[in-house]
């Protein structure tokens, strides 16, 4: 399972990429999609 640090980590590798609320949305549906087809496989 993920960890806060894990997730803490991850947002930080983020913020360097993420100019706009836009790539912030964008970011969540890639992350929901990868999930979901994780989940499904």
């Amino acid at each position: 399972m993920t960890t806060q640090s894990d997730i803490k980590k991850l947002a930080e590798q983020m913020a360097g990429s993420i100019n706009s609320f836009d790539d912030i949305k964008d970011f969540q549906k890639q992350l929901m999609q990868s999930f979901i087809d994780t989940e499904l496989c």
